[in-house]
């Protein structure tokens, strides 16, 4: 049974080991459920209370007055394998397990009485030791981790502080999260499931994936690919090297294969392999504002900075990127459209005193696509341009630009300029994640022209 069925469709839930108690974990999901504006059924477990947070409570999962579509379980470890129980034999679909303390401990023989609930009553479950989960079209977040802004990104990590730290960077970036499993040990639900449920989730248009190890290679490799057909995908791979590996085995209990067979692995299924998080929520935006990836790789740096675009222009060139010289003829209808001559042939450099509406007019220039397959916006922003004047500007004029474009902003107050540029255009905060975007860009078009999708 897969968990899209599960998630799409929750009406209510419950919280075993909610409690009054501010600073305990039950306290925090119950709290979360509520603020995040849930209109189900809301369950609050604990023998202990006749009311938590002003809703009713209820002794035990077999006392409900109705089967809750899922069972979130904050009790201590040896007294998870019971409410599992409980819960399976109630006719709980789903349980999110949000305890610690088992094979990531090194406790296998308690995680084994949990795999043995789900082998004997076919209950799925997210962990143990998740940070929750987050349902953006429901408003359900069921989560330890900060609430998420609404937005069009799926978010699945075999760490839930990683995935919090990702929720709020897409704020940086005025985007945010479809719906965000936290896996934890990945003893039942694992990284494909949750794919599948990316799949068929009409909210979500791409996804990140923080990724330590695999449970089966072949299935995730075919449920990926049909994935990355239609939605872009980004994976942050935890474990690089020996010491990394190490890691992995005492945070969730896993063993991971080498970087180099996954690596081999993402370029099969055409995902993009991210190296940190700020590459890869970055370029997981850039793929999914320009989802058909770019056909060549000749790109042109328009700036007001010609020191950044010199840095920006290696940067590309370094990642195998091309640099075409803009021909005289280009030059003159440049010169003509913005009132401005720029100096250099590409990158091509307005000066410090240039405004923005000079330099974006640059890019609407229609001969550009015969000479370029991309364009990169380098753009340190003036005293006299705040964030909303360069978003209204870049918003007013994006659609006109000839060629597929990124905005590289740096400088005073680029992070405030990235948050509203990025409402209207692709945006990165450094060369070295432009180049790589536009790399994956490269990648994503060739990929799909291999399936037949081009």
């Amino acid at each position: 049974m897969g968990i899209s069925s599960t998630l799409s469709r929750v009406s209510s839930v419950a919280v075993v080991g909610a409690t009054p108690i501010e600073g305990k974990v039950g306290y925090e999901i119950l709290r979360n459920i509520i603020k995040s504006g849930f209109k189900g059924d809301i369950y609050p477990v604990n023998p202990k209370y006749e009311s938590i947070l002003g809703i009713k409570a209820w002794p035990s999962v077999s006392k409900l007055p109705k089967v809750p579509d899922i069972v979130v379980i904050a009790v201590p470890p040896p007294v998870v394998p019971g409410v599992l129980e409980e819960s399976a034999t109630k006719g709980v679909r789903l349980a999110v397990i949000i305890t610690a303390g088992f094979k990531e401990a090194g406790n296998e023989v308690l995680e084994q009485r949990l795999r043995n609930v789900v082998r004997d009553y076919g209950i799925r479950v997210i962990g143990p030791n998740s940070a929750g989960v987050s349902i953006a079209g429901i408003n359900l977040h069921a989560s330890i981790e900060v609430v998420p802004d609404k937005g069009p990104i799926a978010l699945m990590a075999q760490s839930g502080a990683l995935g919090g730290v990702v929720i709020s960077r897409l704020r940086d970036y005025s985007s945010g999260v479809s719906f965000f499993i936290s896996l934890g040990n990945m003893m039942d639900v694992d990284v494909t499931d949750t794919l599948e449920y990316a799949l068929e989730d009409g909210g979500t248009e791409a996804v990140i994936a923080y990724i330590e190890w695999l449970r089966e290679g072949r299935r995730f490799l075919r449920v990926a690919s049909k994935l990355t057909a239609v939605k872009p995908l980004s994976i942050l791979k935890g474990g690089w090297g020996e010491r990394s590996s190490e890691a992995v085995r005492s945070h969730t209990g896993g063993l991971t294969s080498s970087y180099q067979v996954f690596m081999a692995a993402a370029k099969k299924i055409g995902a993009y392999l991210a190296e940190d998080i700020d590459d890869l929520i970055e370029v997981c935006e850039v793929l999914r504002k320009l989802k058909d990836g770019l056909s060549g790789k000749r790109t042109l740096i328009v700036t007001n900075s010609g020191g950044l675009g010199v840095i920006l222009a290696s940067h590309l060139e370094n990642s195998g990127l091309e640099l075409p010289a803009l021909s005289t003829t280009l030059r003159k209808s440049i010169a003509g459209a913005c009132g401005k001559s720029p100096s250099g042939s590409n990158p091509i450099d307005f000066g410090g005193d240039a405004i923005i509406e000079q330099v974006a007019t640059a890019l609407t220039i229609n001969e550009l696509r015969k000479y370029y397959d991309a364009a990169v916006l380098a753009y340190v922003p003036t005293s006299a341009e705040g964030p909303e004047k360069l978003y209204r500007v870049i918003s007013s004029v994006y659609s006109d630009f000839t060629l597929p474009t990124i905005v590289y902003v740096d400088g005073e107050g680029s992070e405030q300029v990235v948050k509203y540029v990025s409402k209207a255009a692709p945006a990165v905060t450094s060369s070295r994640i432009a180049a790589r975007a536009l790399n994956a860009l490269y990648e994503r078009y060739v990929y799909l022209s291999r399936i037949g999708k081009h």
